[in-house]
């Protein structure tokens, strides 16, 4: 059977989208398009209800979500987003440099993979890994 190329990408919810663009841009080093990057539909809705962020060929999708999120106590293992990159030593020391909130340090995993993993301003945690 021939199988498709598939790529999945993430969708997250966030209150406020423009805020959650610009963080994703200014600590996490993703790429925003200044023009296009955050959909605004009226003038009314300042923060946008949309946003799209790339780091190299991966990208993140960021929609409003206009309820408030509770956001439950979750041990430090569990994550939102994974992502493979490659010198994963170097993007832990620029994110670092950028303040953004180191939750697990660089580290060997049993599974193969050198990683390390941050929250953003939301509470969404990505792992950024490099295999062994």
């Amino acid at each position: 059977m021939n199988l498709p190329q598939v790529r999945a990408t993430p969708v997250l919810g966030v209150q406020r989208v423009r805020e959650a663009a610009e963080f994703y841009r200014d600590v996490l080093g993703f790429d925003l398009d200044p023009v296009s990057g955050v959909f605004q539909p009226s003038a009314d809705e300042q923060q946008g209800v949309y946003a799209i962020v790339r780091l190299s060929s991966a990208e993140i999708h960021l929609q409003i979500r206009r309820r408030a999120k509770d956001a439950p106590h979750r041990p430090l293992f569990e994550r939102d987003v994974f992502l493979e990159v490659s010198d994963v030593a170097s993007q832990a020391s620029q994110l670092e440099q950028r303040g953004a909130r180191i939750l697990l340090p660089l580290s060997d995993a049993a599974y193969g993979f050198r990683e390390f993993t941050v929250e953003d301003l939301n509470g969404y945690r990505l792992t950024f890994a490099e295999r062994l």
